[in-house]
């Protein structure tokens, strides 16, 4: 298509016949440009449609968070997923791939939003969204073409224009006069002569040194407002198309319609064109860019209500088509069923980072302590369980078989690090990360913990004393508690308070060979020293690490 267009100018320029005709073939070369361009990102984003890879960039984390804690002001949430477990259960990867197709912030924002704040009750329209979105891929499609207008923007500023407006100036009708006052003074020359002329000069002076003395704030005030007025655009644009709430977005996004005519005062320009340079005096002596800022500020700050209607409407469509998408690349999953009473029953779960994951049952209905083997699945089980429960609770699915649980706040206790910023050591650490599942406790509901190797940062003798009394606690709180162990005696001791399963291993011809099926009861084998042996480890070690263990479990005494 370029080539065709260039050669079309060049046989002009030769012929000296640049005119009407040639304008008008160049033209038509641009649309059809245009239009193939569009056809083939609608092509990518059919092709990449169930599938995890992005074709947007990603939005920062920090962007994201930033853009969540001016929810936590806006929106009712009962339980919000904190920053250990976040990292924990590796929720910030999980989010990513559920957020694949998103081609703008909007939806990206809403998502995060949505699986870290959690609010304990079905949202209807989240699912009616993505059932007819579901069912009509063209519209959902066309939708996906008009969010990728829109686009990736980190710090956008967006959300926080509309929840903190700028309550706008009294200059408005000021930008109005000097604004038009060098129209009305090109028509007084024709009437007045020189006075006229005086007056259209002096308007000139005064406006550009004006727009010269405001540029710096203005420039910035119109960079953090530029993602909104395409925001506005973009909800305008789909008023033709079909999907639940579009009504109610066309009603909403009404007293921004006008934004759109300002809208290319909001773009970024190089003024390295002509038209750019034109247009840059052109704004500067009709002063439109103090009037386009000046009337959208007025607009959000009387009519906020709406703008943040639009913002979540758009949010929400979006974070469904994601989601959806989403779903389409799992193996199976499952819409979860809540019940009053505590606890989670499911079938098949699975970890859905893992590409060849093994799914497992659950009975979480009481305080269960898991023991095993190293590396033979406890840790994944937990956060396994957690993951679920956490997407089921936020978005309304799991990677289940069939999942059924109470709502409840889930916090974990899993990757502990030490800082040496803080000079906490590891056990400083894991303890300060239990404390604050306790202190949760103070607030009302139902809570799910999940402990990987309670207090492992510290000798045997205080890690299992301890540990014992942090279960006997917990045994009489309203919560439920589970945690993964190696301590043999831990385990053995908190029997009468808690279910008892167990993950093994079988060693095999030199190798270590796992199932990954959970199982009831506590763990029979151990593989420590088979682990050593399976690394080629000296046999005078790994020998004498077993008579010492088997004169240990005799007399109950170490000894070399």
């Amino acid at each position: 298509l370029h080539e065709c267009l260039f050669a079309l100018i060049d046989d002009a320029v030769r012929r000296k016949c640049i005119g009407l005709d040639c304008l008008r073939a160049c033209t038509q070369v641009f649309r059809m440009d245009r239009l193939y361009n569009k056809r083939r990102f609608k092509q990518n984003l059919e092709a990449h449609w169930g599938s995890r890879k992005r074709l947007a960039k990603a939005d920062s984390e920090a962007s994201l968070y930033e853009s969540m804690l001016l929810d936590t002001d806006l929106q009712h949430y009962d339980s919000l997923i904190d920053d250990q477990t976040w990292s924990d259960l590796d929720l910030e990867a999980i989010f990513q791939e559920i957020d694949a197709a998103a081609q703008s912030s909007l939806g990206s924002e809403y998502l995060y939003s949505k699986l870290r704040l959690q609010s304990f009750e079905s949202d209807l329209v989240f699912e009616q969204i993505q059932i007819y979105l579901q069912k009509h891929p063209k519209e959902r499609l066309q939708l996906q073409f008009l969010f990728a207008q829109l686009g990736k923007k980190n710090y956008n500023h967006a959300k926080k224009l509309v929840l903190q407006p700028i309550k706008p100036n009294y200059w408005w009708p000021l930008y109005i006069l000097l604004g038009l006052l060098p129209i009305i003074s090109l028509g007084l020359i024709f009437v007045a002569g020189s006075l006229g002329l005086v007056l259209f000069l002096t308007s000139l002076v005064v406006n550009i040194i004006f727009s010269a003395m405001t540029r710096w704030s203005l420039s910035m005030k119109l960079e953090n407002m530029s993602y909104l007025v395409r925001i506005f655009y973009i909800a305008d644009k789909m008023k033709g198309l079909n999907f639940p709430g579009q009504e109610y977005l066309k009603s909403s996004n009404k007293p921004f319609r006008a934004a759109r005519v300002f809208g290319s005062v909001f773009q970024n320009q190089s003024g390295g064109s002509e038209l750019e340079i034109i247009l840059l005096y052109l704004n500067m002596i009709f002063l439109i860019p103090q009037m386009a800022q000046s009337y959208i500020s007025r607009q959000i700050f009387h009519h906020q209500q709406e703008a943040k209607s639009v913002l979540d409407i758009l949010g929400r469509l979006e974070a469904a088509i994601s989601l959806l998408s989403y779903k389409e690349s799992l193996p199976f999953y499952c819409q979860p069923s809540f019940c009053e009473d505590a606890g989670i029953e499911g079938k098949k779960l699975y970890h859905p980072l893992l590409s060849q994951p093994v799914s497992n049952d659950v009975s979480f209905t009481k305080n269960i302590m898991i023991s095993g083997d190293n590396a033979s699945g406890k840790s994944t089980y937990l956060r396994t369980v957690a993951i679920n429960a956490i997407l089921a609770q936020s978005l309304n699915f799991a990677c289940a078989e069939s999942l059924n649980l109470a709502y409840g706040s889930v916090l974990t206790a899993m990757d502990v690090s030490d800082s040496i910023e803080t000079g906490d050591s590891y056990f400083i650490a894991e303890s300060r990360t239990i404390k604050r599942m306790l202190e949760s406790l103070e607030q009302e509901g139902i809570h799910y913990f999940f402990i990987d190797e309670l207090f492992k940062g510290t000798n045997t003798l205080e890690r299992i004393g301890a540990g014992l009394g942090i279960i006997k606690w917990l045994a009489h709180c309203p919560c439920l508690y589970m945690i993964s162990s190696h301590d043999v005696e831990l385990v053995a001791t908190s029997s009468d308070v808690n279910d008892q399963f167990h993950f093994d291993s079988q060693y095999q011809d030199g190798e270590i060979v796992f199932d990954y099926q959970i199982k009831p009861g506590s763990a029979l084998t151990k593989n420590a020293v088979n682990t050593l042996e399976s690394l080629d480890y000296p046999e005078e070690i790994t020998n004498g690490a077993r008579t010492i263990i088997e004169q240990y479990e005799e007399s109950g005494q170490w000894s070399l």
